[in-house]
């Protein structure tokens, strides 16, 4: 019976796939394509996020403020019955639809699903902002042959990234790369640079992260900070995990009276680093899980130091220009499952280290040795467009030039 209800479970997931991209989705948008486009109706769609995600938030504001009529289609907290999930997919299908079909702009951050089934029309747009800067580990079709996401089979039948009128990046020199993995013509991408990064040029909001940061963790005191953000291992979304590889007892001991070390965990790491109250005890007033209390950006800016892997943040923490590096202890095996746009090795604007001993060393290296100029040269190669004005340039390009209030 359990396996009878397994498999009518898995074929009613796949034929409501396959229905709403191929059946229903185009019914709505042909229905609702009969009116002209709204010049004043703009979508922010993000199913990764219950709260408007960072690369959005100004657009959100300004297009507000100058009038636009703003719609909002974000993840939905899950229940406890999947098919009250089901239900509700095809309902926010219709509702997402019907409002795509009449827009002037649909503004995205990652891969949004409903918004592929269908082409613009002619006087919409399709804003994609993507969440990360540069171009590291491989995704979308670059992984159609790795062990990571859809396979050749699924793109083909159900093509993803297929909608885009205009692509942001960071820098000239990753357009080739994020034209591979969105299947997309170069022309469409522009170094225009990445919204969530223009706080990092606010001196303010640099300079204050680790007031923030003390006021909810004020055992931290005077010590220096060291960021632990590693990405999760798993072959998809769904089944991301984070494997504890570090001995946080031994970096106690060495270096406690220094340091501490705040972790954030991969937003698709839903359960944190689950600590008991004995090793909160023992890493007690040292090692602090932060995955669910700071934003990834406040972290960033009121550390001294990050500890990574394969992450995209180092792009973001390069603009900082403080030390970097990367604990990839299983660096072969993610290569040939993952992979990467460049050679890991000559990548990586950092010390790369295998086990927490070589960690030790590299940061007592790095305490009065870092190399500047190599973080430097990395922050131009791949950060360039991002200046402090990347949310001005591309409102400009979706309002068309209008005026939007930028002090």
């Amino acid at each position: 019976m359990k396996d009878f209800l397994r498999r009518l479970k898995s074929f009613i997931k796949r034929y409501v796939k396959k229905f709403l991209y191929k059946k229903l989705s185009p019914a709505v948008f042909r229905f609702y394509s009969r009116k002209p486009v709204n010049e004043k109706l703009v979508l922010f769609a993000d199913s990764s996020s219950l709260m408007l995600p960072d690369n959005m938030t100004e657009f959100y504001e300004k297009l507000n403020e100058m009038g636009y009529e703003t719609r909002l289609f974000l993840k939905r907290k899950g229940s406890k019955k999947w098919y009250k999930d089901k239900f509700y997919e095809l309902v926010n299908s219709c509702r997402f639809t019907k409002y795509y079909a009449q827009c002037s702009c649909l503004i995205l951050t990652d891969y949004y699903y409903y918004a592929y089934a269908n082409k613009p029309r002619k006087g919409q747009q399709v804003i994609q902002l993507w969440h990360g800067c540069g171009a590291f580990k491989k995704w979308g079709y670059s992984t159609a042959k790795l062990e990571w996401g859809a396979d050749e089979k699924s793109l083909e039948e159900y093509p993803i990234h297929n909608t885009y009128t205009y692509v942001t990046v960071s820098d000239e020199s990753v357009k080739k790369f994020y034209a591979e993995a969105f299947n997309c013509d170069e022309k469409i991408i522009h170094a225009d640079g990445v919204p969530r990064t223009d706080k990092y040029f606010s001196e303010k909001y640099v300079s204050s992260a680790r007031e923030k940061v003390l006021e909810k963790y004020p055992q931290i005191g005077n010590r220096k900070i060291i960021l632990y953000s590693p990405t999760f291992r798993g072959a998809s979304k769904g089944k991301a995990n984070f494997i504890q590889m570090l001995d946080f007892i031994y970096l106690k001991k060495h270096l406690e009276k220094e340091y501490v070390i705040l972790v954030k965990l991969h937003p698709f790491i839903k359960k944190g680093m689950n600590l008991s109250k004995g090793l909160e005890e023992i890493y007690g007033n040292f090692v602090f899980d932060v995955s669910k209390t700071l934003p990834i950006d406040d972290a960033m800016c009121a550390s001294d130091m990050v500890v990574t892997d394969y992450s995209s943040l180092i792009f973001e923490y390069a603009l900082l220009s403080r030390p970097m590096i990367f604990f990839a202890y299983d660096l072969e095996q993610y290569d040939r499952e993952r992979s990467f746009y460049f050679n890991y090795k000559n990548f990586v604007p950092g010390d790369i280290v295998r086990d927490t001993e070589e960690l030790l060393k590299a940061i007592r290296k790095n305490e009065n040795n870092f190399d500047c100029e190599k973080v430097r040269a990395f922050k131009e190669k791949f950060m360039s467009a991002c200046d402090g004005k990347s949310t001005e340039r591309i409102l400009n390009k979706i309002t068309k030039g209008k005026r939007y209030g930028f002090v």
